[in-house]
Protein backbone atom coordinates (compact mmCIF):
# COMPACT_ATOMS: atom_id res chain seq x y z
CA UNK A 1 0.00 0.00 0.00
CA UNK A 2 2.96 2.33 0.59
CA UNK A 3 3.60 2.68 -3.15
CA UNK A 4 -0.07 3.49 -3.76
CA UNK A 5 -0.06 6.13 -1.03
CA UNK A 6 3.11 7.71 -2.40
CA UNK A 7 1.72 7.86 -5.94
CA UNK A 8 -1.61 9.33 -4.81
CA UNK A 9 0.18 11.84 -2.60
CA UNK A 10 2.23 13.06 -5.57
CA UNK A 11 -0.92 13.39 -7.67
CA UNK A 12 -2.78 15.26 -4.92
CA UNK A 13 0.11 17.66 -4.32
CA UNK A 14 0.33 18.43 -8.02
CA UNK A 15 -3.43 18.87 -8.31
CA UNK A 16 -3.61 21.16 -5.24
CA UNK A 17 -0.36 23.05 -5.73
CA UNK A 18 -1.99 26.38 -6.64
CA UNK A 19 -4.48 26.12 -3.79
CA UNK A 20 -1.69 25.36 -1.30
CA UNK A 21 0.44 28.20 -2.63
CA UNK A 22 -2.43 30.67 -2.31
CA UNK A 23 -3.20 29.65 1.27
CA UNK A 24 0.47 29.82 2.26
CA UNK A 25 1.02 33.24 0.70
CA UNK A 26 -2.12 34.76 2.21
CA UNK A 27 -1.98 33.28 5.71
CA UNK A 28 1.77 33.36 6.25
CA UNK A 29 2.04 36.78 4.59
CA UNK A 30 -0.65 38.23 6.84
CA UNK A 31 0.88 36.64 9.94
CA UNK A 32 4.38 37.91 9.11
CA UNK A 33 3.15 41.42 8.25
CA UNK A 34 1.30 41.70 11.56
CA UNK A 35 4.26 40.35 13.56
CA UNK A 36 6.64 42.85 11.97
CA UNK A 37 4.34 45.74 12.91
CA UNK A 38 3.55 44.90 16.53
CA UNK A 39 6.75 46.28 18.04
CA UNK A 40 5.93 49.62 16.46
CA UNK A 41 2.26 49.56 17.42
CA UNK A 42 2.80 48.36 20.99
CA UNK A 43 6.38 49.32 21.72
CA UNK A 44 5.84 51.17 24.99
CA UNK A 45 4.49 49.91 28.27
CA UNK A 46 1.69 52.50 28.09
CA UNK A 47 0.50 51.12 24.76
CA UNK A 48 0.72 47.57 26.09
CA UNK A 49 -1.29 48.33 29.22
CA UNK A 50 -3.95 50.10 27.15
CA UNK A 51 -4.45 47.22 24.70
CA UNK A 52 -4.45 44.62 27.47
CA UNK A 53 -7.21 46.51 29.27
CA UNK A 54 -9.17 46.29 26.02
CA UNK A 55 -8.44 42.60 25.49
CA UNK A 56 -9.84 41.83 28.93
CA UNK A 57 -13.23 43.35 28.08
CA UNK A 58 -15.98 40.71 27.61
CA UNK A 59 -16.54 41.76 24.00
CA UNK A 60 -12.87 41.24 23.14
CA UNK A 61 -12.73 37.97 25.08
CA UNK A 62 -15.60 36.67 22.95
CA UNK A 63 -13.64 37.39 19.77
CA UNK A 64 -10.02 36.68 20.73
CA UNK A 65 -10.39 34.40 23.74
CA UNK A 66 -9.35 34.70 27.37
CA UNK A 67 -6.26 36.83 28.00
CA UNK A 68 -4.04 34.33 29.80
CA UNK A 69 -0.74 36.21 30.09
CA UNK A 70 0.67 37.22 33.45
CA UNK A 71 2.55 40.43 34.29
CA UNK A 72 4.92 41.89 33.37
CA UNK A 73 3.15 42.14 30.01
CA UNK A 74 5.04 42.40 26.73
CA UNK A 75 4.34 43.01 23.07
CA UNK A 76 4.65 39.27 22.47
CA UNK A 77 1.80 38.61 24.96
CA UNK A 78 -0.44 40.99 23.02
CA UNK A 79 0.44 39.40 19.69
CA UNK A 80 -0.26 35.88 20.91
CA UNK A 81 -3.58 36.90 22.41
CA UNK A 82 -4.80 38.68 19.27
CA UNK A 83 -3.51 36.31 16.59
CA UNK A 84 -4.01 32.76 17.88
CA UNK A 85 -7.79 32.50 17.49
CA UNK A 86 -7.82 34.71 14.39
CA UNK A 87 -5.20 32.70 12.50
CA UNK A 88 -6.51 29.41 13.87
CA UNK A 89 -9.88 29.97 12.18
CA UNK A 90 -8.36 30.33 8.73
CA UNK A 91 -6.05 27.35 9.22
CA UNK A 92 -9.13 25.28 10.10
CA UNK A 93 -10.96 26.46 6.97
CA UNK A 94 -7.99 25.49 4.81
CA UNK A 95 -7.83 21.97 6.23
CA UNK A 96 -11.56 21.27 6.00
CA UNK A 97 -11.49 22.30 2.36
CA UNK A 98 -8.50 20.04 1.69
CA UNK A 99 -9.87 17.00 3.53
CA UNK A 100 -13.33 17.04 1.92
CA UNK A 101 -11.99 18.03 -1.50
CA UNK A 102 -9.51 15.14 -1.63
CA UNK A 103 -11.94 12.48 -0.45
CA UNK A 104 -15.71 12.89 -0.69
CA UNK A 105 -15.54 15.40 -3.54
CA UNK A 106 -13.43 13.00 -5.58
CA UNK A 107 -15.95 10.24 -4.93
CA UNK A 108 -18.75 12.48 -6.16
CA UNK A 109 -16.85 13.27 -9.36
CA UNK A 110 -16.09 9.60 -10.09
CA UNK A 111 -12.31 10.05 -9.89
CA UNK A 112 -11.96 7.78 -6.89
CA UNK A 113 -13.92 5.06 -8.62
CA UNK A 114 -11.46 5.18 -11.51
CA UNK A 115 -8.55 4.96 -9.06
CA UNK A 116 -10.14 2.04 -7.20
CA UNK A 117 -10.69 0.19 -10.48
CA UNK A 118 -6.93 -0.35 -10.53
CA UNK A 119 -5.03 -2.42 -7.98
CA UNK A 120 -5.12 0.35 -5.37
CA UNK A 121 -5.72 -0.39 -1.70
CA UNK A 122 -9.02 0.82 -0.27
CA UNK A 123 -7.33 2.96 2.39
CA UNK A 124 -4.77 4.60 0.10
CA UNK A 125 -6.70 7.78 -0.71
CA UNK A 126 -7.53 8.59 2.90
CA UNK A 127 -3.96 7.86 4.04
CA UNK A 128 -2.53 10.01 1.23
CA UNK A 129 -4.86 12.87 2.18
CA UNK A 130 -3.87 12.53 5.83
CA UNK A 131 -0.19 12.73 4.92
CA UNK A 132 -0.86 15.78 2.74
CA UNK A 133 -2.69 17.48 5.62
CA UNK A 134 0.27 16.85 7.94
CA UNK A 135 2.77 18.11 5.35
CA UNK A 136 0.99 21.36 4.46
CA UNK A 137 0.44 22.21 8.13
CA UNK A 138 4.05 21.42 8.98
CA UNK A 139 5.19 23.82 6.25
CA UNK A 140 2.85 26.57 7.47
CA UNK A 141 3.85 26.02 11.09
CA UNK A 142 7.52 26.36 10.14
CA UNK A 143 6.79 29.59 8.23
CA UNK A 144 4.88 30.99 11.19
CA UNK A 145 7.89 30.22 13.39
CA UNK A 146 10.33 31.85 10.96
CA UNK A 147 8.08 34.93 10.79
CA UNK A 148 8.25 35.28 14.57
CA UNK A 149 12.02 34.90 14.50
CA UNK A 150 12.27 37.68 11.92
CA UNK A 151 9.88 39.95 13.85
CA UNK A 152 11.80 39.69 17.15
CA UNK A 153 8.77 40.69 19.21
CA UNK A 154 9.56 42.35 22.51
CA UNK A 155 9.28 39.69 25.21
CA UNK A 156 9.24 36.76 22.79
CA UNK A 157 11.19 33.59 23.47
CA UNK A 158 12.35 30.89 21.10
CA UNK A 159 10.29 28.32 23.01
CA UNK A 160 7.17 30.48 22.65
CA UNK A 161 7.81 31.04 18.93
CA UNK A 162 8.12 27.29 18.36
CA UNK A 163 4.96 26.61 20.38
CA UNK A 164 2.91 29.13 18.40
CA UNK A 165 3.95 27.60 15.09
CA UNK A 166 3.29 24.08 16.39
CA UNK A 167 -0.13 24.78 17.89
CA UNK A 168 -1.40 26.48 14.72
CA UNK A 169 -0.19 23.49 12.73
CA UNK A 170 -1.74 21.07 15.23
CA UNK A 171 -5.17 22.71 15.19
CA UNK A 172 -5.16 22.44 11.39
CA UNK A 173 -4.25 18.75 11.49
CA UNK A 174 -6.92 18.08 14.12
CA UNK A 175 -9.78 19.65 12.18
CA UNK A 176 -8.49 18.20 8.91
CA UNK A 177 -8.73 14.69 10.39
CA UNK A 178 -12.16 15.46 11.87
CA UNK A 179 -13.24 16.39 8.34
CA UNK A 180 -11.87 13.05 7.09
CA UNK A 181 -14.28 11.30 9.46
CA UNK A 182 -17.14 13.52 8.32
CA UNK A 183 -16.33 12.60 4.71
CA UNK A 184 -17.04 8.96 5.56
CA UNK A 185 -20.25 9.71 7.46
CA UNK A 186 -22.05 11.74 4.78
CA UNK A 187 -22.63 10.61 1.21
CA UNK A 188 -21.81 13.78 -0.74
CA UNK A 189 -19.28 16.59 -0.62
CA UNK A 190 -21.87 19.32 -0.12
CA UNK A 191 -23.06 17.71 3.11
CA UNK A 192 -19.43 17.09 4.11
CA UNK A 193 -18.56 20.78 3.91
CA UNK A 194 -21.79 21.77 5.66
CA UNK A 195 -21.30 19.33 8.57
CA UNK A 196 -17.57 20.02 8.97
CA UNK A 197 -18.02 23.78 9.14
CA UNK A 198 -21.01 23.22 11.42
CA UNK A 199 -18.88 21.22 13.86
CA UNK A 200 -16.28 23.98 13.87
CA UNK A 201 -19.02 26.56 14.44
CA UNK A 202 -20.28 24.65 17.48
CA UNK A 203 -16.77 24.39 18.92
CA UNK A 204 -16.20 28.11 18.27
CA UNK A 205 -19.43 29.11 20.03
CA UNK A 206 -18.53 26.81 22.95
CA UNK A 207 -15.18 28.60 23.22
CA UNK A 208 -16.82 32.01 23.07
CA UNK A 209 -19.45 31.29 25.73
CA UNK A 210 -17.15 29.51 28.15
CA UNK A 211 -14.43 32.16 27.83
CA UNK A 212 -16.93 34.77 28.98
CA UNK A 213 -18.81 32.75 31.60
CA UNK A 214 -16.11 30.47 33.05
CA UNK A 215 -12.79 29.96 31.20
CA UNK A 216 -12.18 26.68 33.04
CA UNK A 217 -14.83 25.06 30.85
CA UNK A 218 -13.11 26.21 27.63
CA UNK A 219 -11.26 22.89 27.80
CA UNK A 220 -14.54 21.36 26.57
CA UNK A 221 -13.98 22.98 23.16
CA UNK A 222 -11.09 21.56 21.11
CA UNK A 223 -10.79 24.93 19.37
CA UNK A 224 -10.46 26.57 22.77
CA UNK A 225 -7.31 24.56 23.42
CA UNK A 226 -5.42 27.10 21.32
CA UNK A 227 -5.39 29.76 24.02
CA UNK A 228 -4.67 27.25 26.79
CA UNK A 229 -1.09 27.09 25.52
CA UNK A 230 -0.39 30.39 27.37
CA UNK A 231 2.34 31.24 24.89
CA UNK A 232 5.18 33.46 26.19
CA UNK A 233 3.91 32.97 29.76
CA UNK A 234 3.75 29.27 30.71
CA UNK A 235 4.34 27.72 27.24
CA UNK A 236 1.97 24.83 27.94
CA UNK A 237 2.43 22.02 25.39
CA UNK A 238 -0.48 19.91 26.68
CA UNK A 239 -3.01 21.39 24.19
CA UNK A 240 -0.71 20.49 21.29
CA UNK A 241 -0.48 16.88 22.48
CA UNK A 242 -4.27 16.76 22.96
CA UNK A 243 -4.85 18.06 19.44
CA UNK A 244 -2.50 15.51 17.92
CA UNK A 245 -4.05 12.75 20.03
CA UNK A 246 -7.56 13.66 18.88
CA UNK A 247 -6.27 13.88 15.30
CA UNK A 248 -4.80 10.37 15.61
CA UNK A 249 -8.08 9.01 16.98
CA UNK A 250 -10.03 10.68 14.15
CA UNK A 251 -7.57 9.31 11.60
CA UNK A 252 -7.95 5.75 12.86
CA UNK A 253 -11.73 6.15 12.94
CA UNK A 254 -11.74 7.43 9.35
CA UNK A 255 -9.72 4.39 8.22
CA UNK A 256 -12.07 2.04 10.01
CA UNK A 257 -15.10 3.68 8.40
CA UNK A 258 -13.52 3.42 4.94
CA UNK A 259 -13.09 -0.33 5.44
CA UNK A 260 -16.77 -0.82 6.18
CA UNK A 261 -18.55 1.22 3.53
CA UNK A 262 -19.00 1.03 -0.21
CA UNK A 263 -17.67 3.73 -2.49
CA UNK A 264 -20.19 6.54 -2.94
CA UNK A 265 -22.08 5.67 0.24
CA UNK A 266 -22.00 7.05 3.77
CA UNK A 267 -23.19 6.20 7.24
CA UNK A 268 -25.89 8.86 6.83
CA UNK A 269 -27.85 7.95 3.73
CA UNK A 270 -29.95 10.45 1.85
CA UNK A 271 -33.60 10.08 2.69
CA UNK A 272 -35.79 8.69 -0.02
CA UNK A 273 -37.56 11.27 -2.11
CA UNK A 274 -41.02 11.10 -3.51
CA UNK A 275 -41.79 8.88 -6.48
CA UNK A 276 -42.77 11.90 -8.51
CA UNK A 277 -41.29 15.37 -8.23
CA UNK A 278 -43.64 18.24 -7.54
CA UNK A 279 -44.59 20.58 -10.35
CA UNK A 280 -42.66 23.27 -8.52
CA UNK A 281 -39.41 21.60 -9.64
CA UNK A 282 -40.19 21.97 -13.33
CA UNK A 283 -37.62 24.74 -13.83
CA UNK A 284 -33.84 25.04 -13.36
CA UNK A 285 -34.38 27.92 -10.94
CA UNK A 286 -36.58 25.81 -8.65
CA UNK A 287 -34.06 22.97 -8.80
CA UNK A 288 -31.12 25.19 -7.81
CA UNK A 289 -33.15 26.73 -4.99
CA UNK A 290 -34.05 23.25 -3.76
CA UNK A 291 -30.43 22.08 -3.82
CA UNK A 292 -29.07 25.18 -2.10
CA UNK A 293 -31.75 25.59 0.56
CA UNK A 294 -29.56 24.18 3.35
CA UNK A 295 -26.66 26.41 2.34
CA UNK A 296 -28.93 29.46 2.33
CA UNK A 297 -30.40 28.61 5.72
CA UNK A 298 -26.97 27.96 7.25
CA UNK A 299 -25.51 31.22 5.95
CA UNK A 300 -28.52 33.22 7.13
CA UNK A 301 -28.49 31.78 10.65
CA UNK A 302 -24.73 32.21 10.89
CA UNK A 303 -25.01 35.77 9.56
CA UNK A 304 -27.60 36.81 12.11
CA UNK A 305 -25.57 35.29 14.98
CA UNK A 306 -22.35 36.94 13.79
CA UNK A 307 -24.02 40.30 13.32
CA UNK A 308 -25.68 40.13 16.73
CA UNK A 309 -22.33 39.28 18.34
CA UNK A 310 -20.76 42.44 16.92
CA UNK A 311 -23.82 44.49 17.79
CA UNK A 312 -23.64 43.36 21.40
CA UNK A 313 -20.47 45.43 21.92
CA UNK A 314 -21.97 48.74 20.75
CA UNK A 315 -22.17 50.03 24.31
CA UNK A 316 -18.41 49.54 24.79
CA UNK A 317 -17.06 50.16 21.29
CA UNK A 318 -16.24 53.78 22.10
CA UNK A 319 -14.03 52.71 24.97
CA UNK A 320 -12.43 49.98 22.83
CA UNK A 321 -11.35 52.43 20.16
CA UNK A 322 -10.22 55.13 22.57
CA UNK A 323 -7.88 52.75 24.42
CA UNK A 324 -6.56 50.81 21.42
CA UNK A 325 -4.31 52.54 18.85
CA UNK A 326 -4.60 49.52 16.54
CA UNK A 327 -8.36 49.89 16.19
CA UNK A 328 -7.93 53.64 15.82
CA UNK A 329 -5.70 53.00 12.80
CA UNK A 330 -7.92 50.30 11.33
CA UNK A 331 -11.13 52.32 11.62
CA UNK A 332 -9.61 55.57 10.43
CA UNK A 333 -10.64 57.58 13.50
CA UNK A 334 -8.45 60.69 13.65
CA UNK A 335 -9.89 62.23 16.79
CA UNK A 336 -10.33 59.79 19.63
CA UNK A 337 -12.45 62.32 21.53
CA UNK A 338 -15.09 62.41 18.78
CA UNK A 339 -18.72 61.78 19.64
CA UNK A 340 -19.64 58.17 20.41
CA UNK A 341 -22.03 58.05 17.47
CA UNK A 342 -19.23 58.93 15.07
CA UNK A 343 -17.14 56.15 16.57
CA UNK A 344 -20.01 53.70 16.19
CA UNK A 345 -20.62 54.76 12.59
CA UNK A 346 -16.94 54.16 11.81
CA UNK A 347 -17.18 50.77 13.52
CA UNK A 348 -20.29 49.86 11.48
CA UNK A 349 -18.48 50.91 8.32
CA UNK A 350 -15.54 48.68 9.21
CA UNK A 351 -17.57 45.55 9.99
CA UNK A 352 -19.85 46.16 7.00
CA UNK A 353 -16.83 45.62 4.74
CA UNK A 354 -16.25 42.29 6.45
CA UNK A 355 -19.92 41.41 5.95
CA UNK A 356 -19.71 42.36 2.28
CA UNK A 357 -16.76 39.99 1.84
CA UNK A 358 -18.66 37.15 3.51
CA UNK A 359 -21.73 37.84 1.37
CA UNK A 360 -19.65 37.81 -1.81
CA UNK A 361 -18.07 34.50 -0.79
CA UNK A 362 -21.47 32.93 -0.06
CA UNK A 363 -22.92 34.05 -3.39
CA UNK A 364 -19.87 33.17 -5.46
CA UNK A 365 -19.84 29.63 -4.02
CA UNK A 366 -23.23 29.04 -5.67
CA UNK A 367 -22.33 30.80 -8.91
CA UNK A 368 -19.17 28.69 -9.30
CA UNK A 369 -21.14 25.54 -8.55
CA UNK A 370 -22.44 25.74 -12.11
CA UNK A 371 -18.97 24.83 -13.38
CA UNK A 372 -18.65 21.99 -10.86
CA UNK A 373 -22.05 20.59 -11.79
CA UNK A 374 -21.10 20.79 -15.46
CA UNK A 375 -17.85 18.92 -14.91
CA UNK A 376 -19.60 16.20 -12.93
CA UNK A 377 -22.24 15.73 -15.63
CA UNK A 378 -25.13 16.69 -13.37
CA UNK A 379 -26.48 19.15 -15.93
CA UNK A 380 -26.31 16.91 -19.00
CA UNK A 381 -29.95 15.80 -18.77
CA UNK A 382 -31.12 19.38 -18.28
CA UNK A 383 -28.96 20.67 -21.14
CA UNK A 384 -30.33 17.93 -23.40
CA UNK A 385 -33.92 19.09 -22.77
CA UNK A 386 -35.68 22.15 -24.09
CA UNK A 387 -34.18 24.27 -21.32
CA UNK A 388 -32.18 27.17 -22.74
CA UNK A 389 -28.61 27.81 -21.67
CA UNK A 390 -29.63 31.34 -20.64
CA UNK A 391 -32.22 29.90 -18.27
CA UNK A 392 -29.69 27.45 -16.87
CA UNK A 393 -26.93 29.93 -16.08
CA UNK A 394 -29.48 32.54 -15.05
CA UNK A 395 -30.78 30.20 -12.33
CA UNK A 396 -27.35 29.88 -10.70
CA UNK A 397 -26.64 33.59 -11.02
CA UNK A 398 -30.00 34.51 -9.51
CA UNK A 399 -29.72 32.14 -6.54
CA UNK A 400 -26.11 33.18 -5.91
CA UNK A 401 -27.09 36.85 -5.96
CA UNK A 402 -30.11 36.18 -3.75
CA UNK A 403 -27.98 34.40 -1.16
CA UNK A 404 -25.33 37.13 -1.16
CA UNK A 405 -27.91 39.89 -0.69
CA UNK A 406 -29.75 38.03 2.08
CA UNK A 407 -26.54 37.15 3.90
CA UNK A 408 -25.42 40.77 3.88
CA UNK A 409 -28.83 41.98 5.07
CA UNK A 410 -28.84 39.33 7.82
CA UNK A 411 -25.42 40.33 9.17
CA UNK A 412 -25.86 44.10 9.03
CA UNK A 413 -29.39 43.82 10.46
CA UNK A 414 -28.14 41.66 13.32
CA UNK A 415 -25.44 44.21 14.10
CA UNK A 416 -27.57 47.33 13.78
CA UNK A 417 -30.69 46.26 15.64
CA UNK A 418 -28.99 44.21 18.38
CA UNK A 419 -26.51 47.06 18.80
CA UNK A 420 -29.25 49.66 19.11
CA UNK A 421 -30.87 47.51 21.80
CA UNK A 422 -27.78 48.08 23.98
CA UNK A 423 -27.72 51.87 23.51
CA UNK A 424 -29.61 54.59 25.30
CA UNK A 425 -29.13 57.03 22.40
CA UNK A 426 -30.22 54.98 19.39
CA UNK A 427 -28.53 55.32 16.00
CA UNK A 428 -31.11 56.65 13.49
CA UNK A 429 -32.49 54.07 11.08
CA UNK A 430 -31.39 56.24 8.15
CA UNK A 431 -27.80 55.16 8.77
CA UNK A 432 -28.83 51.53 8.38
CA UNK A 433 -30.32 52.15 4.94
CA UNK A 434 -27.32 54.29 3.99
CA UNK A 435 -24.98 51.40 4.86
CA UNK A 436 -27.08 48.94 2.86
CA UNK A 437 -27.22 51.28 -0.15
CA UNK A 438 -23.46 51.76 -0.05
CA UNK A 439 -22.32 48.17 0.52
CA UNK A 440 -24.74 46.06 -1.53
CA UNK A 441 -23.38 47.48 -4.83
CA UNK A 442 -19.91 46.41 -3.66
CA UNK A 443 -21.19 42.87 -3.12
CA UNK A 444 -22.84 42.85 -6.54
CA UNK A 445 -19.65 44.09 -8.21
CA UNK A 446 -17.61 41.20 -6.84
CA UNK A 447 -20.35 38.79 -7.92
CA UNK A 448 -20.34 40.28 -11.41
CA UNK A 449 -16.70 39.21 -11.76
CA UNK A 450 -17.79 35.68 -10.85
CA UNK A 451 -20.55 35.97 -13.49
CA UNK A 452 -18.03 36.73 -16.24
CA UNK A 453 -15.68 33.95 -15.14
CA UNK A 454 -18.46 31.34 -15.10
CA UNK A 455 -19.86 32.51 -18.42
CA UNK A 456 -16.61 32.99 -20.34
CA UNK A 457 -13.54 31.81 -18.39
CA UNK A 458 -14.61 28.86 -16.18
CA UNK A 459 -11.03 27.70 -15.55
CA UNK A 460 -9.93 31.01 -14.02
CA UNK A 461 -11.82 31.04 -10.72
CA UNK A 462 -8.62 31.98 -8.88
CA UNK A 463 -8.91 35.45 -10.44
CA UNK A 464 -12.02 36.09 -8.39
CA UNK A 465 -10.62 34.74 -5.11
CA UNK A 466 -7.33 36.57 -5.59
CA UNK A 467 -9.05 39.89 -6.34
CA UNK A 468 -11.45 39.52 -3.42
CA UNK A 469 -8.61 38.61 -1.05
CA UNK A 470 -6.45 41.51 -2.22
CA UNK A 471 -9.37 43.93 -1.84
CA UNK A 472 -10.06 42.68 1.67
CA UNK A 473 -6.40 42.94 2.69
CA UNK A 474 -6.09 46.52 1.42
CA UNK A 475 -9.33 47.72 2.98
CA UNK A 476 -9.20 45.93 6.34
CA UNK A 477 -5.46 45.97 7.02
CA UNK A 478 -4.17 48.79 4.83
CA UNK A 479 -3.94 51.37 7.63
CA UNK A 480 -2.30 48.85 9.95
CA UNK A 481 0.30 47.93 7.31
CA UNK A 482 0.82 51.59 6.29
CA UNK A 483 -0.25 50.89 2.71
CA UNK A 484 -0.70 53.85 0.36
CA UNK A 485 -4.21 55.34 0.34
CA UNK A 486 -4.24 55.17 -3.46
CA UNK A 487 -4.42 51.37 -3.25
CA UNK A 488 -8.00 51.72 -2.01
CA UNK A 489 -8.99 52.46 -5.60
CA UNK A 490 -8.18 48.85 -6.53
CA UNK A 491 -11.63 47.72 -5.39
CA UNK A 492 -15.16 49.12 -4.95
CA UNK A 493 -14.44 49.42 -1.22
CA UNK A 494 -12.47 52.56 -2.06
CA UNK A 495 -14.87 53.94 -4.65
CA UNK A 496 -17.93 54.43 -2.47
CA UNK A 497 -16.23 55.59 0.72
CA UNK A 498 -16.69 54.84 4.39
CA UNK A 499 -20.45 54.59 4.75
CA UNK A 500 -22.36 55.34 6.92
CA UNK A 501 -19.85 57.76 8.49
CA UNK A 502 -19.26 59.61 5.22
CA UNK A 503 -21.92 61.08 2.98
CA UNK A 504 -23.20 58.60 0.41
CA UNK A 505 -22.34 59.50 -3.20
CA UNK A 506 -24.78 58.29 -5.85
CA UNK A 507 -22.51 58.53 -8.89
CA UNK A 508 -20.10 55.68 -7.93
CA UNK A 509 -23.08 53.49 -7.05
CA UNK A 510 -24.71 54.11 -10.42
CA UNK A 511 -21.46 53.37 -12.26
CA UNK A 512 -21.01 50.14 -10.31
CA UNK A 513 -24.57 49.03 -11.07
CA UNK A 514 -24.04 49.77 -14.78
CA UNK A 515 -20.84 47.69 -14.68
CA UNK A 516 -22.70 44.85 -12.95
CA UNK A 517 -25.41 44.90 -15.61
CA UNK A 518 -22.77 44.87 -18.35
CA UNK A 519 -20.98 41.91 -16.77
CA UNK A 520 -24.29 40.05 -16.46
CA UNK A 521 -25.06 40.48 -20.15
CA UNK A 522 -21.51 39.57 -21.09
CA UNK A 523 -21.66 36.38 -19.04
CA UNK A 524 -24.99 35.31 -20.55
CA UNK A 525 -23.70 35.85 -24.09
CA UNK A 526 -20.42 34.10 -23.30
CA UNK A 527 -22.11 31.07 -21.75
CA UNK A 528 -24.33 30.60 -24.79
CA UNK A 529 -21.28 30.58 -27.06
CA UNK A 530 -18.76 28.55 -25.08
CA UNK A 531 -18.49 24.79 -24.86
CA UNK A 532 -19.15 22.86 -21.65
CA UNK A 533 -16.44 23.51 -19.03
Amino acid sequence: MLNHVTDLLKINLKQNRMRHLLWIVVLCGLFAAAALKFNTLFGTQTDIEAIIATLKLPAMVSMFGEFTAEPPYTTANVFASEMLVFMGMFVVFMNISLAIGNTRAQEDSGLLEMVRSRSVARLSQVVATGVEIVLINAVMGMLFYLSLLAARLNGATNAGDILMGCVLAAVGVMFGFIALVVAQIVNNARSGYFLSYGIFGVFYLMRMMTDIANPKFTWLSPFGWLQKTKIYTADNWLPVFLMLLLAAVMGLLALQLVKNRDIGSGLIESRQGRDKASRWLNSPLALVLRLERNSLLGWLVGGVVLGAAYGSIFNTVGDIIKTNPTYEALLGVDQVDAANQDLLLNFIGFVSVFYAILAAISGASIVFRLVKDEDKGYLDLIAASATSRTSLIGSYLFVGTLQAVLVYLATISGTFFSGNATLENKIPLSYFWQTVAGCLPEVLFFLSIAFVIVGCLPKFKLIFWGYLGLSALIKLFGPLLNLADSLNNVSPFGWIGNVPFEELSLMPILLILVAVLGCLIFSLVGYNQRDKG
